[in-house]
């Protein structure tokens, strides 16, 4: 992917507090991001003149606001949405900047809730947590910040998470963090950190504390936002960074 294929719309108010115009996805079994928070957005049409103007167009189709480029306030680096399985999708992130909240007009087939959530409330640390999400499997933990009952997750919270707070903690701090824990708790280490397979793999002599480790990483802490993704279970414990970098901790029973 060397070009985006879409693009997406953060607007933001110049009043204080300072809010951030969130929509929540309807629920359709073709969109891979069904349901979730999202920012308006979505992929280039060939009438579009440039990606500032997909992101312009798609703000209005679904959401009602009408802007123009000289409310841009500047272009973010370009972002991978991952779905559950490739053909990922390469996103070109548009800050804009208007004076106060704006009202919004939903496109039904696009959104079924608007919000308009304060900064301070994606700056506040205690409101990051890791923990499981709707429709993937327990093991998985991903970061959130629960809004009215949905959390804010993926692809999104990413995204507005780099904006924010764009020097996050080293994946590989939070994997050293990770495997100190199981030494601690009595774990032998057979093999430091080897690239193998496209991650970097070290080796413990049992079983994960699968209940001690989610006790220790799970919930609130200053590396929830500076992780992608921690998957725990018995054989394996893998944590997957920001940036896509992996890191397994893997048991003699790992396949």
């Amino acid at each position: 992917m060397t070009q985006p294929e879409a693009a997406v719309a953060i607007v933001h108010t110049r009043s204080q507090p300072e809010s951030v115009l969130l929509m929540r996805r309807s629920e359709r079994p073709d969109d891979s991001w069904s349901g979730h928070w999202s920012l308006p957005g979505g992929r280039c049409d060939p009438d579009d003149r440039d990606l500032v103007h997909t992101a312009l167009r798609e703000l209005e189709e679904e959401c009602g606001v009408r802007l123009s480029p000289a409310d841009l306030e500047r272009e973010l680096p370009h972002e991978v949405a991952r779905r559950k399985t490739p053909p990922y999708l390469l996103v070109a992130p548009f800050v804009f900047r208007v004076e106060a909240e704006l009202p919004t007009i939903l496109d039904a087939r696009e959104a079924v809730e608007s919000l308009w959530i304060p900064v301070d409330t994606l700056r506040d640390s205690r409101r990051h947590v890791l923990q499981p999400v709707p429709s993937r499997p327990p093991e998985l933990l991903f970061p959130t910040v629960e809004l009215g009952g949905t959390p804010l997750w993926g692809f999104t919270y990413r995204l507005l998470t780099e904006w924010l707070n764009p020097s996050g903690e080293p994946g590989s701090a939070i994997a050293a963090a990770l495997l100190k824990f199981l030494q601690d708790r009595g774990l032998r280490v057979l093999e430091t950190w080897q690239a193998r397979d496209g991650a970097q793999v070290a080796a413990v002599d049992r079983s994960i504390p699968v209940e001690a480790v989610i006790a220790n990483f799970g919930g609130t802490g200053p590396h929830v936002s500076s992780t992608s993704m921690l998957e725990v279970r018995p054989d394996l414990l893998r944590f997957i960074g920001t940036s896509f970098e992996e890191y397994r901790i893997v048991t003699p029973r790992s396949p």
